[in-house]
């Protein structure tokens, strides 16, 4: 008779089969296979960003803002911070917004430095990005700086027609040289140094323009009359001027809100105020 032997491996294999077939006819299911969860992938993060650049008059204020670098990130918040300046300490940046403020108004002088730059680096996380920051500095006529300008509370000026110019009331005492009046018939006048109006001068101790503080720098004074479209008062009206108050040395902003004819002698304007 053949006999049959069985290896150790062999029998391990016919137990396990054994047991595997048993549970089966007891209705239980297989084990379930295992799960293996892949691994998140890094978020990539990339940062935009532009140059900076603009103009700016010279002699600025401290903290001035010139402007905020334009960035932003697919993931995460953006940090900023100066890697170099062509004037140090010239600018600040603020680390959180990008905003680039005056730090040293004096080095925003056209005649010493016509461009100011610098390198500022913006970072989220371990990403890093660089922008090259410029800002042109335009001249400024610093004489017009020097100047005097009045730009206080606006003030109302009403003379009715036919009140009395030697009238303190009818009176625009502007300085303790200038009052400006009006008699009946005529242009106005300063009584302070005139008794009546001469066409041709004025008010007294009074310079004249159309414009504003904001082109002071270009306007060329003269008397009021020439001043005066088309060199009718009259036609001042809505008209924007600025008048020089000659022996005070002072500015001031005009404008004519009426001009009463037909020798009626009334006239009102808005000025501004020291």
């Amino acid at each position: 008779m053949k006999k049959n032997y069985f290896y150790p491996t062999q029998l391990f294999l016919i137990i396990c089969s054994s047991l595997f077939i048993l549970k089966c006819g007891k209705g239980e299911d297989p084990p379930p296979a295992p799960v293996y969860n892949e691994p998140t992938p890094p978020v990539e993060v990339i940062i935009t960003a532009s140059d900076f650049s603009t103009t700016l008059e010279e002699n600025p204020t401290a903290s001035a803002v010139i402007g905020s670098v334009q960035a932003s990130v697919s993931n995460g918040s953006l940090s900023y911070a100066w890697v170099s300046q062509s004037v140090e300490g010239a600018m600040t940046i603020n680390a959180s917004t990008g905003e680039i403020s005056v730090s040293t108004p004096n080095v925003f002088d056209f005649e010493s430095n016509t461009v100011i730059t610098g390198v500022v680096q913006i970072t989220s996380g371990n990403v890093v990005e660089e922008i090259t920051v410029t800002i042109n500095i335009t001249d400024v006529n610093e004489e017009v700086t020097s100047l005097t300008l009045w730009d206080g509370p606006v003030l109302s000026f009403t003379k009715s027609n036919g009140a009395d110019p030697n009238n303190e009331s009818n009176q625009d005492r502007i300085t303790d040289h200038v009052w400006i009046t009006r008699a009946n018939a005529g242009q106005i006048f300063n009584i302070v140094s005139e008794s009546t109006a001469n066409s041709s001068s004025s008010p007294a101790g009074t310079a004249w323009a159309q414009g504003s503080f904001d082109d002071i720098s270009t306007l060329t004074f003269t008397s009021f009359r020439d001043a005066c479209p088309s060199g009718k008062p009259k036609n001042a009206v809505g008209i924007p001027m600025v008048v020089h108050l000659i022996q005070d040395d002072v500015y001031i902003e005009l404008r004519f809100t009426s001009w009463a004819t037909s020798k009626q002698g009334g006239f009102s304007y808005q000025r501004t105020t020291q």
